[in-house]
């Protein structure tokens, strides 16, 4: 069996302060020529599409993250830049 378009859709929900979240979703399809693999293919649209949704929510997230130390900073909490490239 030949397979000719394979697709993927990648979702998250991120969790915001004060009960509110962010869902951010991408749906990425590609055609797939005879003498490449589909299983390849698949996991490129996987990775693009994780990349992409982690660039959406980016700056929310960090906007959120400096509002809540902000709030806070009395309290000893300490965000770092660094700890969005992880999530």
């Amino acid at each position: 069996m030949q397979i000719n378009t394979v697709g993927v859709e990648y979702r998250r929900k991120f969790n915001l302060t004060n009960y509110e979240s962010l869902e951010l979703s991408i749906s990425l399809y590609a055609k797939v020529d005879p003498d490449e693999d589909a299983e390849a293919v698949a996991e490129f649209l996987w990775h693009q599409a994780k990349n992409s949704v982690k660039a959406q929510a980016a700056p929310v997230l960090k906007s959120v993250k400096y509002k809540a130390q902000m709030q806070h900073k009395v309290g000893g909490l300490a965000v770092e830049d660094g700890d969005l490239e992880d999530f």
